[in-house]
């Protein structure tokens, strides 16, 4: 064979063997196994922008677009504004004299007031004509308490009964500070002398002609410091008026309180026969009671008379009292439609501010004799704690080192002291029906013209 014949053939010979020696190889090894991913060590998380989601910004578009440049979604993103009425402050606080743990409320350091502090913005802004209800007896009954605060809305006034059994365990039971946040402000009732007493009685610790000056303020004192918190004071008590104290020269110390410690007052009502002999600063004088007699159709028909006064006048003040389930119902009941007859529900302390007085009848000066039956001739000096300048108090909205007209002209005068003048006799009040016949008058001696009351034991 020729020499080139015998070299391919082995070529060929030795390829076949290599490529049989390389599937046997490959026969042996079996077939190829996936790859295993290598596990991937996590890093620290590097802080960094939150990125923002793409439809958060969607509805606020497609509202902006529904009309008349007022954005509905902007508006449902505002904070809502609470009625929750404000938490006894420090700053309008002072230890109450003998009385450990309690205090009474002053003017603070700015000038602010508790009756501006403490005044309820439910039911604002108001237009057209306003009603405020009073409620008294607050604090004496526990299921009655509770039925009113949860169920009375917010812009129904409470006034508190310094005789509640809360009040001798702690100056801030829970009740008040659930009437706060249910948007209630808060009133105090000051028991005093009827005109129907001794029969009527407004408790062991009323104001009484028959008791010297010092023991009044002493008893006073005793009431302001019941609990803090509150707006002012009113004479609505247990259904009666303090009629025989509140319109004798005595109730004084009532007004000086009023002036001295930034409070506001509410005559919910004299006996027709008597006149008030001091009026204090700050006075709202009710125009109607609104349960004397504890029917619910007589309830009613007093709040459609209630109605009719705030058409006439533009406002009215209601007071009822003390708490009784058929009145929490009639007026709960009332009120659910009284806006369909363009009448706004407000607070006591939003009705339009009660005209001072005539500049020319000044308030007492701290130190003038106040007459009572047992008192003649002593200076009346002023209340523990009130301080040497309560006749300066600035009136709400005034500025600082500014007095205001108290006509309403808003007209400014030079610093000067200043005293809250004090109104005159009202003319007799129709709320409620002569409870005796004791003519409270006074004369200069201080004397009664009738016959001087026993002293009480």
């Amino acid at each position: 064979m020729h020499p080139a014949g015998r070299a391919l053939i082995a070529f060929w010979i030795g390829l076949l063997l290599l490529a049989g020696g390389g599937g046997a190889v490959l026969w042996w090894l079996g077939p190829p196994q996936a790859a295993k991913p290598r596990p991937v060590q996590p890093g620290p998380v590097q802080p960094g922008p939150v990125p923002a989601v793409a439809h958060a910004a969607a509805p606020a578009k497609a509202a902006s677009t529904t009309g008349s440049g007022t954005t509905p979604a902007a508006a449902h993103s505002a904070a809502p504004v609470s009625l929750a009425v404000a938490s006894p402050l420090p700053a309008l606080q002072e230890p109450a004299p003998g009385l450990p743990g309690r205090t009474l409320p002053i003017i603070g350091p700015d000038g602010r007031m508790p009756a501006e502090a403490y005044a309820s913005h439910a039911g604002l802004p108001a237009n057209g004509p306003q009603i405020a209800i009073l409620l008294e007896g607050l604090g004496l009954s526990d299921a009655v308490d509770q039925q009113a605060v949860d169920t009375l809305p917010a812009p129904i006034s409470f006034a508190v009964s310094p005789y509640s059994d809360a009040l001798e365990r702690s100056a801030t039971p829970p009740l008040l500070d659930q009437a706060r946040r249910n948007g209630h402000e808060l009133w105090l009732s000051v028991p005093m002398e009827p005109a129907g007493s001794p029969a009527d009685m407004e408790g062991g610790r009323a104001l009484s002609l028959n008791l010297d000056l010092a023991k009044d303020r002493d008893l006073l004192i005793w009431c302001l410091s019941r609990f803090p918190g509150y707006v002012g004071l009113t004479n609505a008590l247990g259904g009666l008026r303090g009629d025989r104290f509140a319109s004798s020269s005595a109730f004084s110390i009532v007004a000086d309180a009023v002036r001295q410690r930034g409070l506001v007052y509410i005559d919910a009502g004299l006996a027709p026969h008597d006149q008030p002999a001091i009026v204090p600063p700050r006075t709202h004088h009710a125009d109607l009671s609104i349960d004397d007699n504890p029917d619910a159709s007589d309830i009613q028909a007093r709040l459609s008379r209630l109605e009719q006064i705030a058409q006439q006048n533009g406002s009215a003040l209601g007071v009822a009292g003390p708490l009784r389930p058929v009145t929490i119902e009639r007026l709960r009941s009332w009120s659910r439609t009284l806006h369909e007859r363009g009448i706004t529900l407000v607070p006591v302390s939003a009705l339009p501010p009660p005209h001072p007085g005539p500049a020319d009848q000044p308030a007492p000066v701290q130190g003038a004799p106040v007459q009572n039956t047992s008192d003649q001739g002593v200076p009346a000096p002023p209340l523990p704690g009130a301080g040497a300048t309560p006749a300066t108090a600035p009136i709400p909205g005034t500025p600082p080192g500014t007095s205001r007209d108290p006509h309403g002209s808003g007209a400014d005068s030079p610093p000067a002291i200043r005293a809250e003048p004090l109104g005159p006799a009202p003319p007799p009040s129709p709320l409620s029906a002569p409870r005796g016949g004791h003519d409270t008058d006074r004369t200069p001696s201080g004397l009664s013209q009738t016959s001087p009351p026993e002293k009480r034991p």
